[in-house]
């Protein structure tokens, strides 16, 4: 009986001793929960300005702790416009891509409605390095090389206001063109963005109290 105990415990120590090497080895290999996503890259980090904003919320909400999440369904009425809750936060947010390229087309058209109708060497010198200045500044690196794409094969016209206007309106259109979204009739282009509509409702637009 001796013997059969003395092999026994043996036994139980060596199975121990195996289960406890497996536990070291395992936890060797394994990341500490603390430290999963607490280091980033620049590269990792959300661009704002690089994303459209359903997308850029998506990746910061998955870097938010369940808690921050929990907090954000507690304003929703039935937990389903978290959406809406932060859209409502967005006047005063950094721009997503979106935004941001629609505050840009609306400078560059703005821009080209008050160019002069008969530009000086000077005008069209500064306006020319404007222009293709734009994509080597611009915020989105996918947008700005789309620019810089279309400056190449269709060179801005600025010897005129209206061959100035008609150009930005054509790029824009290529812009579209590719997100598939809806064309802008460019004879229309200054009636839109310097004169205002024909039916005089952008005028009644500056008679509405504040």
């Amino acid at each position: 009986m001796s013997i059969f105990n003395n092999i026994y415990n043996t036994f139980l120590v060596f199975i121990n001793s195996h289960q406890r090497s497996l536990l070291m080895i395992n936890n060797l290999n394994e990341k500490p929960v603390d430290n999963i996503n607490t280091h980033h890259s620049q590269g990792d980090i959300p661009c704002r300005s690089c994303t459209d904003f359903r997308t850029f919320s998506r990746m910061r909400r998955q870097e938010f702790s369940q808690s921050q999440v929990q907090s954000l369904n507690t304003q929703s009425k039935d937990n389903k416009d978290e959406t809406k809750i932060l859209e409502h936060q967005r006047d005063d947010c950094p721009l997503d891509k979106d935004e941001l390229g629609r505050s840009t087309w609306k400078l560059l058209h703005t821009i080209a409605a008050t160019y002069s109708d008969e530009p000086s060497q000077e005008d069209q010198s500064n306006m020319e390095q404007f222009i293709r200045l734009i994509p080597k500044v611009y915020p989105c690196e996918v947008c700005a090389n789309d620019f810089s794409e279309i400056l190449t094969y269709h060179p801005p016209n600025i010897s005129s206001q209206k061959s100035f206007a008609k150009w930005m309106c054509e790029a824009h259109n290529m812009v579209n063109r590719k997100l598939e979204k809806p064309l802008f009739d460019c004879s229309n282009v200054n009636e839109r963005w310097r004169d205002g509509w024909a039916d005089g409702h952008c005028d009644l637009c500056y008679s509405k109290p504040n």
